[in-house]
């Protein structure tokens, strides 16, 4: 019976990294779609409170039909927290996309995982292993190489703020019960965050393009999807077992930076993304 209970939390846990390497994938196209919305004329602000929108509506219907103990109105201030904490990562990923190369910028968001542990470890509680901090700071190890400090640009920073933002916005889950409605957890999430954004958006409004607008649908669905995962993900399995896999993401910003902005990245880019692999197959013998 143990042996099957151990098998059955092994197989979750590979659930789990499975589908935040596949969330990556997706959210690195995500990110090539803001990249090209911030060529445009639109202001940060604007950009969040309109995919927050168009997120909330879409989901809307689908969350009207759930029972009303499982929309989520009892646990709206941990929804309410994650949405603005949503709100201020979204806005620094849109900032850092224009003033950074994909690949660099992706290399700090990167630096999430590494944020989570300690936050695991403080807001929830979770026992971390020694070896798993190791795992995780030969992976920051990788992000160093790759980021090269020598060039660092001021956008780093808001990158790395988008880091810790997303980090905490993945604990927090697991303060959520158990059983709870995923489709829930996004809407509440990003339409109690609506007002904020809009408030923040109608100062420095700008003129739409008909172009951004099919780039913000693509990245809002591309968006709800990874959310979606990544709640899913997190709530399968503790947050120190699985955070690491989220370093597959660099790889794929590094080739979709190649194919489409032509941003060739230097040998730097290539070890520290050797580095962070290392890190994702050494977190997998830890389960």
């Amino acid at each position: 019976m143990q042996q099957l209970v151990g098998r059955m939390k092994a197989d979750s846990q590979l659930l789990a990294i499975f589908l935040l390497v596949l969330g990556n994938l997706m959210i690195s196209f995500g990110d090539v779609l803001v990249k090209l919305m911030g060529q445009s004329q639109i202001s940060p602000y604007q950009y969040v409170f309109l995919r927050f929108t168009l997120t909330s509506l879409l989901l809307l219907p689908f969350w009207w039909r759930l029972a009303p103990e499982r929309r989520g109105w009892g646990q709206w201030k941990i929804h309410f927290l994650r949405g603005h904490l949503l709100l201020l990562g979204s806005a620094c990923v849109f900032i850092s996309l224009i003033y950074l190369p994909l690949a660099t910028a992706n290399a700090v968001f990167y630096a999430a995982p590494l944020l989570t542990l300690p936050l695991a470890a403080l807001i929830s509680r979770e026992s971390v292993r020694p070896a798993t901090y190791g795992v995780s700071l030969l992976g920051f190890g990788g992000i160093l190489v790759v980021l090269n400090p020598a060039e660092w640009h001021w956008a780093g920073w808001v990158a790395l703020l988008t880091a810790l933002s997303m980090a905490a916005t993945n604990v927090l889950v697991r303060r959520l019960p158990k059983g709870r409605s995923v489709l829930a957890t996004l809407f509440m999430t990003q339409a109690l965050a609506i007002p904020v954004s809009l408030a923040l958006a109608l100062p420095g409004w700008q003129p739409i393009p008909g172009e951004v607008w099919w780039l913000l649908a693509g990245a809002t669905l591309v968006g709800v999807i990874y959310q979606g995962i990544c709640i899913m993900a997190y709530a399968m399995a503790d947050a120190s077992k699985i955070a690491a896999s989220e370093y597959s993401g660099l790889i794929f910003v590094t080739l979709m930076g190649m194919v489409l902005f032509a941003e060739y990245p230097d040998w730097n880019v290539y070890l520290g993304a050797l580095v962070v692999i290392a890190a994702i197959g050494l977190q997998r013998r830890l389960r």
